[in-house]
């Protein structure tokens, strides 16, 4: 049995001890995660080995074990499976442990529950064969059985998760958490997957779909599951887990475009409110609006910094590829016109703020209008808080942006 930790150790000899072949002489590869599925793992199991030899497919089916104690791994030596034994605990640990002693061109990937249809891998391996990176499967398409999914699951959970992969990374996917899929060995090597938990599947897709690759789905099934104790899914828990992800990896629409709307309708009502208030729709808009819109101003002027930041940051940290909108920044941006245009703007709002003063002073500084004050010192303040964090964020920048330095 091969018993590597997170990474294993590709030199390690199989379960049977006999000489392997090299990489790339088998065509599939079926990876099964386990933990305690005694119940199923049998089942699932001969149905891989079934669809290997109906379609004369030459292939392995490997069991990533994540500790399990009910059996599991003596069920997968005695079926002549393939195990692995992966010590770092959690769903995409065990399938990185399987994957990455996976000797076939494709890799296919279920679950041990008996839920999903091992037996109907063909189309998925015929979309491979006929150029796909990925390919997922639909069990929306396909047809899920009473009772195997949740009603919060299936009603809110994955078609939110679902469209909002699609949204952000612009995926072909309608079902974004299928665990029945397959893929290109060495296209998904090149992605360098390394989330430990539920949230792996996500990252799949993700990355796969921001270093575009060829994705694509196929219709499958979803039967009932065959265990009797509660599955290892987290309702909640790693359905956040899951929603983090693909926000994390999605700057634009957690950072750009929330910036762009409250940073661009801030600047827009300084403007209209510095003259004077207006009722609009009978409502009267003055000084505590202006106060707002210079709140939204600042707020999504922070928010587009941290675009940014995240976006430089995940580009030298090798988390996505870069754009042409990313390079042309790069070309133009420098620290020193960073700091030179926030130094203007905060110039600005201290001159402002001194001509308030003045005219404060040119009364004896004795009573003034609070509403003639306001409206100079709202938007002086905004300049003044906007360039300064213009500057700071400049200095962020050289030091994310290697480039700079």
């Amino acid at each position: 049995m091969l018993k590597p930790a997170f990474k294993p150790n590709h030199s390690s000899v199989s379960v049977d001890h006999r000489v392997e072949p090299a990489r790339d002489e088998i065509e599939l590869s079926i990876v099964i995660p386990c933990l305690n599925e005694a119940e199923t793992l049998a089942i699932v199991v001969r149905k891989a080995q079934a669809f290997l030899a109906t379609h004369d497919m030459s292939g392995e089916v490997i069991v990533a074990d994540n500790g399990s104690t009910d059996g599991s791994r003596q069920i997968a030596n005695a079926l002549g499976a393939r195990l692995v034994a992966v010590e770092a605990r959690g769903y995409g640990a065990a399938l990185i442990g399987g994957i990455a002693i996976a000797r076939g061109r494709f890799v296919a990937m279920g679950d041990a529950d008996d839920s999903y249809d091992f037996l109907g891998l063909m189309p998925f391996v015929e979309t491979l064969r006929s150029g796909a990176d990925l390919v997922m499967g639909n069990r929306f398409r396909g047809g899920i059985a009473r009772g195997a999914m949740p009603l919060l699951h299936r009603y809110l959970g994955n078609p939110v998760l679902s469209y909002a992969g699609k949204l952000f990374f612009g995926a072909p996917i309608g079902d974004f958490h299928c665990g029945l899929r397959a893929f290109r060995r060495d296209s998904i090597a090149t992605l360098k997957l390394n989330s430990p938990g539920m949230e792996f599947a996500s990252e799949m897709v993700v990355k796969a779909a921001i270093h575009g690759l060829d994705i694509r789905e196929v219709p499958t099934t979803l039967a009932k599951d065959g265990r009797s104790r509660p599955p290892h899914l987290r309702t909640w828990r790693d359905g956040w887990r899951h929603l983090r992800f693909l926000l994390t990896y999605a700057p634009r629409w957690l950072f750009y475009y929330p910036g762009v709307a409250l940073g661009g309708g801030g600047a827009i009502g300084l403007a209209v409110l510095a003259p004077g208030g207006f009722a609009l729709a009978g409502v009267e808009l003055s000084i505590t609006s202006m106060l707002f819109a210079a709140m939204a101003l600042l707020l999504g002027a922070q928010l587009l910094s941290f675009g940014i930041l995240a976006r430089l940051f995940g580009i030298v940290a090798g988390m996505w590829p870069t754009g042409r909108g990313t390079e042309r920044f790069r070309k133009l941006f420098t620290v020193e016109r960073g700091c030179q245009t926030g130094g203007v703007l905060f110039a600005a709002g201290c001159v402002g703020l001194a001509w308030l003063v003045a005219d404060w002073a040119s009364a004896g500084f004795g009573p003034m209008n609070p509403y003639a004050l306001m409206r100079g010192a709202i938007p002086s303040m905004a300049a003044a808080v906007l360039g300064l964090q213009i500057v700071f964020t400049s200095f962020l920048i050289g030091l994310i942006d290697p480039r700079q330095r």
